[in-house]
């Protein structure tokens, strides 16, 4: 992976993200989603992943409210150029993106998504189970990154997720 590397998303890149996010997903909801969390302003961390001096790779960290307090973080979309997908990028930007998140005394952070592959950094549906959110099941995960995260609580999300 040495010659892929990640930054910040800049605005420039924003069509971009939203073509690569269409291509990865099959479609244009995760790419709705992105431009709508970033036109909102509630986007926390938006991460991108270069190789060869092109955008593969974006993920998303967004506010989730619990009980009403802004004690949650959510990670979505997240996706990776069909053709690079099973070389790692995508875990780093995830690795990163949580490591920043603690870094910022984040405590925990939701994820719906494959199980497989989002269990190989934490994420877990057990950790999920008690909150209510508006999906639930081994898809939906959180991932404690911090302490002092809550135990349980009703999640509120952006209006991008509808």
């Amino acid at each position: 992976m040495k010659e892929t590397w990640i930054r910040r998303l800049r605005p420039e890149d924003l069509d971009v993200v939203a073509a690569l996010n269409t291509e990865a997903f099959g479609g244009p909801d995760e790419a709705a989603i992105t431009r709508r969390l970033h036109a909102d302003e509630d986007t926390l961390l938006s991460l991108v992943a270069n190789r060869h001096d092109a955008l593969v790779a974006h993920i998303e960290f967004f506010r989730i409210l619990i009980d009403g307090q802004p004690s949650g973080v959510g990670l979505g979309p997240m996706c990776v150029k069909p053709e690079v997908q099973g070389r790692g990028i995508g875990e780093a930007l995830v690795r990163m993106g949580l490591l920043i998140m603690a870094g910022r005394g984040e405590s925990l952070v939701f994820v719906l998504g494959d199980p497989d592959f989002y269990g190989k950094t934490g994420f877990s549906a057990e950790a999920a189970a008690p909150f209510r959110a508006p999906w639930s099941g081994p898809s939906f995960m959180a991932n404690a990154i911090n302490p002092g995260a809550p135990a349980s609580g009703e999640l509120t999300y952006p209006a991008a997720f509808g």
